[in-house]
């Protein structure tokens, strides 16, 4: 149990700003590691939720996954893309504590629902595209105005503020019988982003609510002109303080003053510093540990605040007399968090194959150097870490002195990590719902860990730059070129902090003066560069930067030395196909970058074949039918109809193939409705284009069709699929606003011979060529984001039966194609 002290006068000071708030006050709690603010915050939460009448909530800010952000982009020139992600995670955040079932509430949901559709509805008809510095430059449909990206900007904010004042109205009236406590840790991860500012301004509107910011000092000023705003800094603890701490962890024996001295004189009242002490001297005696004597084992420990802790933990270990925990502290220092099977790995690659994990976790936790890692919900997870300020000291010194130990422990947890990720990666390219693996959190965890464990142990840091890529870019076709993919933002933050690490660990760059940016720096820069700027949704304007973002990407082919490894004979097979691999994902958005400047431009074509040869070759089947619907796109752009209709029948035909090849007995056919909507949008256009106005609407049923399934199977609606279903609807609803009244009711009884409608029949007038009315009128409804996740919501119900009525065969539609 942890043991809170001192600092009195600033739990009593919050505990009286809270119980005489009227409304919402900030208070920016800043501290180093080791400070104590969790356990300040935790103190603070005790007392107020001990009164009935104060209501606390928890967050953090890593735990909630939301510190994946646009660093330095917040306020008046925030850009369009971190506007919108602060749009949809405040969303979240504001639903989460508006989640009691109380009518305060339902005018604010309501208000969110509409706001949402609103702002989505905007996007879709502008057809608006979310890079970081887009323009909207490029209309498809008559209706689509042009508009740049300060209307972007300003539509987003719009929405955002219509949905914070109901969320204020219906928090004031939420808090007429309660005060309210909010603490967020590790707040550094947002506080230079749009969404950390929205938090702060947001707090200050919530009516007897106060908010409790926990974070690192940093160079970003959250300094706000309003006596709402309130900064404490949290200082070390004083000597009384050190006294008060002893007496009570040496509880009834008494503490000579000399201890306490020695205890504060060498940590300066660093609040984890006296807590590693005081362990030392409950280990060591107790009250009969001679205080000179502390003192000498103290001087002899490294000045340097970096390697101090990591002694000071031995110190401990030899109290107690279990060396074998040395090993396992080794282990624990190269993991950011861990459980006993993986904690059992690397204490095995040491050749300890008798020690207990469970009992050696157990003793450091009976130690207080570990902490658990609850799972979002605040449940046991099974998962431990050990205090951040000690497992980077424990880290330093296993780098520095032993260093072949260090190098053997990231290999053992890489191996470890592979051996897991198998059995999703084995035969990874041959199944459509095998790339579900980059949705999946578990996934998503192995991998990176073990990028980060592979990547520090090679020599050839180019290899990890590659296999870094790959994945990066994997990534980003997968799902977040199209909308943001938080995947991409956590990598690139994992590459900040690995890439660090080995350059630490080799001390210099060969390939360039340490005075210019290393290949890892300047990967990071292009990966980001890449990130903002790349127009997201599907329409690319040609006004996007594409020529940076080429650049960029050639950049980023040379500093993983593509064409010098490709032919190396010291790769494994494995890492030989890696890097061909990278080598074809780069080459794809290559042919991106000339297709959408200027779809007249043929260097896009030879792209897209090398591209495509180079996949052929790794077996990545699902991947080159995709291209091939992007090239009979791409001549479609191009007025290449007879090409595009050959390159599309091809592109079904791969389709449908591969899908029948997966068995029913492993849950085939495997078909991918997202793709299979996109074709017959192709095709559809095709016949639009040809004045074939009967055979269109057919096709753009089947589209939608798809596109409506699409949103259920195989997993539950997501943002993804959620805006999937709403650009076919609004490609469908645009072409009939270019018809008169007769010619859309004819278009839309073939449109319905496949397409879902509406569960009601819309009232007078009829028909109205408006995009969005077309679409609410006629078309099947999607998901509303409050039913996003879930098979247990009215949508899906509404999913389930046209699914019912659907016709089984996919294939059968795909005979339109080929």
């Amino acid at each position: 149990m942890s043991i809170f002290v001192g600092r009195t006068a600033e739990v009593d000071g919050t505990l009286q700003l809270l119980g005489s708030l009227s409304g919402g006050v900030v208070l920016d709690v800043v501290g180093v590691h080791g400070s104590g603010k969790t356990m300040f915050m935790d103190r603070v939460s005790e007392l107020a939720g001990a009164d009935p009448g104060t209501q606390v909530y928890l967050f953090d800010m890593a735990r909630y996954d939301l510190g994946a952000g646009f660093h330095d982009d917040y306020g008046a020139t925030a850009s369009a893309a971190v506007l919108w992600e602060t749009f949809t995670r405040s969303r979240a955040m504001m639903r989460f504590l508006a989640d009691p079932p109380v009518p305060e509430f339902d005018r604010f949901k309501e208000v969110c629902r509409f706001q949402s559709r609103l702002a989505e509805d905007f996007l879709a008809k502008n057809e608006i595209s979310l890079g970081r510095r887009s323009a909207i430059e490029k209309a498809e449909f008559t209706s689509i105005v042009h508009i740049g990206d300060e209307a972007v900007r300003q539509r987003i904010r719009e929405a955002q503020s219509e949905i914070d004042d109901a969320f204020a109205e219906a928090w004031e009236e939420y808090t007429l019988r309660r005060r309210v406590l909010i603490t967020v840790d590790t707040f550094e991860l947002v506080a230079d982003d749009e969404l950390g500012h929205w938090m702060v301004r947001m707090a200050m509107r919530m009516a007897k609510t106060l908010v409790i910011l926990a974070r690192v000092p940093a160079q970003v000023a959250l300094s706000v002109p309003s006596p709402r705003y309130r900064r404490l800094d949290l200082a070390n603890l004083g000597p009384t303080d050190v006294q008060d701490y002893l007496s009570r962890r040496l509880h009834p024996d008494p503490v000579q003053p000399a201890l306490a001295e020695v205890v504060y004189g060498y940590t300066d009242g660093h609040a984890g510093g006296v807590a590693l002490i005081g362990d030392l001297v409950v280990e060591s005696g107790g009250h009969a540990v001679d205080p000179r004597s502390l003192r000498r084992t103290l001087e002899r420990l490294p000045e340097e605040t970096s390697r101090r802790w990591a002694e000071l933990v031995l110190l401990i270990i030899a109290a107690v007399h279990e060396p074998h925990l040395r090993q396992v502290l080794d282990a624990i220092a190269i993991t950011r968090t861990f459980d006993a099977t993986l904690l059992s790995a690397l204490v095995r690659a040491m050749g300890d194959e008798e020690s207990d994990v469970g009992d050696a976790i157990a003793k450091l936790v009976s130690l207080r150097l570990l902490q658990d890692v609850p799972t979002p919900d605040f449940g046991p997870s099974g998962r431990f870490r050990i205090h951040e300020f000690i497992r980077l000291s424990l880290a330093s010194r296993l780098q520095t002195y032993h260093p072949d130990r260090w190098r053997n422990l990231h290999r053992a947890a890489a191996e470890y990590f592979f051996e897991r990720l198998r059995r999703w990666e084995d035969g990874i390219y041959t199944t459509y719902t095998s790339w579900y693996r980059f949705e999946d959190r578990e996934w998503q965890e192995d991998k990176r860990e073990w990028l980060r464990h592979s990547g520090l142990l090679t020599g050839d840091h180019a290899i990890s730059r590659a296999r870094f890529t790959l994945v990066f870019l994997e990534a980003f076709w997968w799902w977040g070129y199209y909308i943001p993919f938080p995947l991409n933002r956590r990598l690139l933050e994992d590459w900040s902090r690995t890439s660090a690490a080995w350059e630490w660990a080799h001390a210099s760059w060969p390939e360039s003066p340490r005075d210019a940016p290393s290949p890892d720096e300047q990967l990071l820069d292009a990966l980001t560069y890449l990130l903002d700027n790349y127009p997201l949704t599907h329409v690319k304007p040609p006004g996007a930067p594409w020529d940076g973002i080429r650049s960029r990407l050639l950049l980023i082919r040379r500093i993983c030395g593509i064409e010098q490894r490709s032919a190396a004979h010291s790769l494994s097979a494995r890492e030989k196909e890696d890097v061909k691999r990278t080598n074809a994902f780069i080459t794809l958005f290559l042919a991106h970058t000339r297709r959408y400047r200027d779809p007249a431009d043929q260097r896009a074509d030879a792209y897209y074949d090398q591209a495509t040869a180079a996949l052929e070759e790794l077996g990545d089947a699902w991947t080159v039918a995709w291209i091939h619907f992007e090239r009979a796109d791409h001549a479609l752009e191009r007025g290449l109809t007879d090409h595009a209709v050959a390159v599309l029948s091809e592109a079904a035909r791969r389709t449908r193939d591969l899908a029948l090849e997966t068995p029913e007995s492993d849950g085939g056919p495997d078909w991918d409705h997202e793709l299979i909507a996109n074709l017959h949008r192709v095709r559809a256009d095709l016949h639009w284009a040809a004045g074939e106005r009967g055979p269109a609407a057919d096709q753009y049923g089947r589209a939608l069709a798809h596109a409506y399934v699409f949103q259920g199977e195989p997993n539950p609606p997501d943002e993804y699929s959620r805006q999937f279903y709403l650009e076919i609807g609004t490609r469908t609803a645009a072409r009939m606003t270019a018809l008169g009244e007769d010619e859309a009711m004819a278009f839309l009884a073939a449109l319905r011979r496949h397409a879902p409608a509406p569960p009601a029949t819309p009232a007078p007038p009829l028909f109205v060529p408006d995009l969005t009315l077309i679409r609410e009128r006629f078309l099947a409804r999607g998901p509303m984001p409050d039913e996003l996740g879930s098979d247990a919501t009215e949508f899906f119900d509404e999913w389930s039966d046209f699914k019912e009525s659907m016709a089984p065969d996919a294939s059968a539609g795909m005979d339109t194609l080929i």
